[in-house]
């Protein structure tokens, strides 16, 4: 299903903070199973594009390139996370995203983030990586799995891409998310021993 330009209009995109993104998952009415989460990155609009037009700008760009150019139904990613860690809502979380293809999207949760992380270039870090950690890690336990069900785009046999970028290592990422949910998990049980 194809979108008229003359038609077209970007449904509006609401940003979450990490406390608010990981309520919305633990609360919201899934109807499909995730078994899986995919890790992308922009490419374009990278940092600097961000700033520089602003986020509303931003998300119905990628919007309107998804749907006007790319022929999807809507945008491809269920959120995008922002330089400062926003989390920016897409497409509708029951909806299968459009993702790697190859027929590999089924039960995936898939999200952005915003710039261009190959080498030399913007770099995955601060209140942004926060928020990557966050949302796979919120995603990954309201389904229980492991922190390896985690894609890169560039682990995709067919593809010749870099995404989520060449500089973003996945053992750093898995170690990370692994240290999160470790805390995450000393937290819930000091917690339930008052």
């Amino acid at each position: 299903m194809s979108v008229s330009a003359a038609s077209a209009a970007p449904p509006p995109s609401e940003p979450l903070s990490i406390d608010a993104f990981a309520a919305r998952v633990a609360v919201f009415p899934w109807t499909r199973r995730v078994w899986r989460v995919d890790m992308h990155h922009t490419f374009s609009p990278d940092h600097a594009r961000w700033r520089a037009i602003g986020s509303a700008a931003c998300c119905d760009g990628m919007w309107r390139h998804h749907v006007l150019e790319r022929a999807f139904e809507t945008i491809a990613q269920h959120v995008t996370i922002d330089p400062d860690g926003l989390i920016w809502t897409g497409r509708d979380w029951n909806r299968t995203p459009a993702s790697v293809g190859y027929g590999m999207n089924g039960g995936v949760f898939m999200f952005e983030m915003v710039g261009n992380f190959d080498d030399g270039c913007d770099r995955l870090e601060g209140a942004q990586y926060d928020a990557t950690l966050a949302v796979i890690d919120s995603v990954q336990r309201r389904f229980s799995l492991p922190v390896h069900a985690l894609l890169f785009h560039r682990e995709v046999p067919q593809t010749e891409k870099s995404c989520p970028g060449s500089s973003v290592e996945k053992s750093a990422v898995l170690r990370d998310l692994a240290r999160r949910r470790k805390n995450h998990e000393q937290t819930s049980t000091s917690r339930r021993s008052y």
